[in-house]
């Protein structure tokens, strides 16, 4: 039997599925990857994604790259799974999926939830925990199909994510990781593990028997079947693992796997996150706190929902200078805006941008802002200030997890396509005052996804262990004094103040409007 000396990460994301394989040494071997079918919206609001061009797109991305490989098959411990969080997926008992999938973008919500009931409100007042549960009721996707797709409802077996789903179709188990349980789910996130009273799942529109068996990030939860293994080329009876989700993947692929080192994710959502051994959590909901990839600890997590997807918005509405001057040189859009910002001195002359584009969870009239237009500033100059704007509030939000933990950050790590501009990542060292490294790989999901399986399958004894062979820093950005003076005083003199100045008046926008409504 060959030694085991490889590991397939797949990475399944929102717009894209990645199948990659890494070494021991985390050094990234091969890639191969497919787009999904854009996502779509039956109604404003929605957001489906079809399950067949899920499966499709995985069975393409994991052919094409045991053909583009020439490594011994048998040299392949295992296959690690990440993908993007707050999915649901309805499958019937024969693992069939029965509807599309109702991705984490999607804001459709129980516009009237079923009373909680005597016992149900005084047992959920005594906890603290009743604003949380109908707050949970509004937003839970178990009880909109409750209540609006009953027919559907009444042949699902198992609400399965992303993960679970891939996991069933390779293995035929309706199983997956407790790393991959974020967002309203009846989870008890404090003992990960599902809460052990029916009461939790009732007011949510699902039962516990509808619920899959969960496994930590660190153990094999089957392996891939004969049918499998021949639509796939992934050979029949290899173990496969699901870490956690993407986001807490990366932090693991950054190595960040003690407190004093947070990880930036710059995607689609822009994510800041640190590591906790101790379960700390915030009742107004200014971070989350999820399991982590590494076992028997907490993410904690700053999330902007838009992120990176306004430079995407900034390109297609404002960007087709950019773009078409790009496209001649054969090059990314962003490369050519980096240029152009690159001489825009720190705090974009003025310009400031909240990056609110999409609501918060504790401010749903919350609103994206840009003030101190002058007659100096151009497109580019918005550029930067997106960009600056995320790093305001990623300032903002990772003061409220050091008030809880009470450790600083001393270095931070950054992923995500994003972090490919070097002005991005030069912004986020000037904005913390800290070191700012980019990763020896741009895969760092995919790569924490890899870490998982080389300790479920016995490679590494230990996270340690682990992540010291096979993570590996990249270019670093030193702090520029002068830039992280503008950004300070910017920072604690206008940024922290505009929220607080601009809060009631978007509030009066939407009772006069009625958008967003409150909920």
């Amino acid at each position: 039997m060959a030694e085991k000396t490889h590991i397939i990460a797949i990475d399944s994301g929102t717009q894209s599925i990645r199948a990659v394989l890494f070494d021991l040494k985390g050094n990234e071997l091969a890639i191969e990857q497919a787009q999904f079918e854009p996502y779509f919206s039956l109604q404003p609001g929605w957001a489906e994604q079809s399950t067949d061009d899920y499966w499709a797109k995985l069975c393409r991305v994991t052919r094409g790259l045991m053909a583009k490989v020439t490594i011994d098959p048998e040299s392949i411990a295992g296959v690690g799974i990440t993908t993007q969080r707050s999915t649901v997926i309805p499958m019937d008992r024969q693992g069939n999926a029965l509807r599309p999938a109702i991705i984490w973008l999607d804001q459709r919500s129980v516009s009237s939830p079923p009373p909680l009931g005597t016992l149900g409100t005084m047992l959920f007042g005594i906890a603290g925990l009743l604003d949380a549960i109908r707050y949970a009721q509004r937003h839970s996707i178990f009880l909109w199909l409750q209540l609006n797709e009953p027919h559907l409802y009444e042949k699902t077996h198992k609400f399965v994510q992303a993960s679970g789903f891939f996991v069933r179709k390779l293995t035929g188990e309706f199983h997956d990781s407790l790393g991959m349980v974020t967002g309203i789910w009846p989870f008890e996130y404090k003992k990960l593990r599902w809460y052990p009273m029916e009461l939790a799942y009732t007011p949510l529109g699902i039962t516990k028997d509808q619920c899959v068996t969960l496994f930590s990030p660190d153990e094999v939860l089957g392996t891939i079947t004969r049918e499998a293994s021949e639509q796939t080329s992934l050979p029949e009876g290899l173990p496969v693992v699901v870490g956690a989700g993407d986001k807490q993947s990366e932090l693991l692929g950054a190595g960040a796997i003690i407190p004093n080192i947070a990880e930036i994710s710059f995607g689609t959502a822009t994510a800041m996150h640190v590591i906790t051994r101790k379960y700390l959590m915030d009742k107004d909901m200014q971070f989350f706190t999820w399991p982590s990839a590494v076992p028997g600890a907490w993410d904690l997590e700053m999330f902007i929902y838009r992120g990176f997807w306004m430079i995407t918005w900034f390109k297609q509405e404002f960007g087709m200078r950019e773009a078409i001057e790009a496209q001649k040189l054969g090059i990314a859009p962003e490369v050519v805006f980096d240029e152009v910002i690159k001489e825009i001195p720190p705090g974009c002359m003025g310009l400031m941008l909240q990056p609110y584009w999409s609501p918060m969870v504790y401010n749903k009239c919350a609103k994206g802002s840009i003030v101190g237009f002058g007659s100096v500033h151009t497109r580019a100059h918005v550029y930067r200030a997106i960009l600056e704007g995320i790093g305001f509030e990623l300032r903002r939000l990772s003061e409220v997890v050091i008030r809880k933990t009470g450790i600083p950050f001393t270095e931070i790590r950054v992923g995500g396509g994003g972090s490919k501009s070097d002005v991005a990542v030069q912004i986020a060292a000037d904005m913390f005052g800290l070191p700012t490294s980019r990763m020896a790989t741009s895969e760092i999901s995919a790569l924490g996804a890899a870490i998982d399986t080389a300790l479920a399958t016995g490679l590494y004894s230990t996270v340690e262990e682990a992540v010291a062979a096979m993570v590996h820093t990249g270019k670093t950005f030193e702090p520029d004094i002068r830039s992280c003076a503008v950004y300070n005083d910017l920072y604690q003199d206008v940024y922290t103040k505009l929220y607080s100045v601009l809060e009631p008046i978007n509030t009066k926008i939407a009772q006069i409007t009625g958008y967003p409504e409150e909920t």
